[in-house]
């Protein structure tokens, strides 16, 4: 569950910090009015959620198939016997 959730804020935060870059250079660059900065605010929250709860559902399970998570967690789990 806690991978789950790390990879829920891990996606929505890469995720955030490059939306709002890019909507930030297109507006600066392309001089939008008031109203379209504030459908690219929206946007970036909407798309920000999308990415997170797309990467908390897809990733741990790449994580877990991955063969050397796999090695990872038998060497720590026979580690401390």
């Amino acid at each position: 569950m806690s991978l789950f959730i790390f990879s829920f804020f891990a996606a929505g935060a890469a995720a955030y910090s490059v939306l709002t870059l890019v909507f930030a250079l297109v507006c600066v660059g392309l001089g939008h009015n008031t109203m379209e900065m504030i459908y690219g605010g929206f946007a970036v929250y909407l798309f920000t959620l999308v990415a997170a709860v797309e990467g908390a559902w897809l990733l741990p399970e790449d994580i877990r198939n991955s063969s050397s998570v796999r090695r990872l967690t038998h060497w720590l789990r026979f580690r401390w016997d």
